[in-house]
Formats: structure tokens, sequence, C-alpha cells
């Protein structure tokens, strides 16, 4: 394994691919990359579907979950983690579940997971949102850049 570590955020867009090349670009040697994806619960589903129906809606949710893990799995292990050691990079992928899907929940596992593997830095990705979605549905990077106690390197989007 590399001697220090990088946590690479992502999701499961091939915009985040970016973030994966930059790391690879400009920190190519001496590290091994964490590739992390957060997972959000559905819990607003199960809410719905619990009042009709609890037994059947924790079935169903359970069952969802696992296919959505499962697929973000899939994506990590067939498109992340081949470009990383294309490039001779040591990786990992990790999926990791958060309670929901908020700015906050989300930015706060990605912290505490970097901080977890000890990373020199975390790098993420910036999508370009318009004022209205940032506003309504906040920004995991800002968040980030606000409360991790380790450097984050934010990649900004380029056409």
């Amino acid at each position: 394994m590399g001697s220090k570590t990088l946590v690479i955020a992502v999701d499961n867009s091939k915009e985040c691919l970016k973030a994966l090349d930059f790391a690879l670009q400009h920190l190519p040697n001496g590290y091994t990359y964490y590739i992390v994806h957060m997972q959000p619960r559905p819990y607003v589903s199960s809410i719905i579907a619990g009042a009709v129906a609890p037994e059947f809606a924790y079935q169903q949710l359970e069952a969802f979950e696992k296919e959505m893990t499962a697929a973000s799995n899939k994506i990590m292990d067939a498109v992340f983690i081949p470009k990383a050691k294309s490039a001779g990079a040591e990786a990992c992928a990790t999926v990791l579940k958060v309670e929901s899907d908020s700015s906050s929940h989300i930015g706060t596992a990605i912290c505490d997971y970097a901080e977890k593997v000890k990373a020199v830095a975390l790098i993420l990705m910036r999508q370009n949102k318009s004022a209205v979605s940032r506003f309504f549905m906040g920004s995991v990077t800002k968040f980030c850049a606000v409360h991790s106690t380790i450097p984050v390197i934010i990649v900004p989007e380029t056409d």
C-alpha cells in the first residue's frame, strides 16, 4: 500500500471521474486512494409506505437498499477502481450508508471516514448546481470544505 492516504468522495456520476483523474494526474505516486461513495437510506419512501403497510414497507425498503448498495458497488468496481489501477495507483472502494440525503449527513460521513482512514487530504468534485438548487439541497462539497479537519481539494468542473 502507498505511504499516504487520499480519500476521493464520489457519487455515481461521470463527472466524479474527474476527481479521480485529478488525483492521478497531480498526486500519482506514494498514495493509496480510498474511493468512497455515500449511499443515503431511502427514509421518505419508507415513511409513506410504512403508514400504509408497515411490514411490507420494511421488507421492500430492505430489498431496495440492498439493490442500491449493490449497484453502487458495481459502479465502483467496474469504473473507479479499474481506472485507478490502470494508472498504477493503489485503490480500494467503499460504499457507506448514511441516514439521509442531506448535505450535512453526507458531508459528516465523508469527513468522519477521511479522519478514520487518516487521510492526508480529501478530494471532492465541485458540482455546478444552480443557486436555487444549492439553496434547497445544499452542497456536500461546501459542507466538507467548512467542516473537515483535514485539507480539502475541490476539483472544479471543466467542460
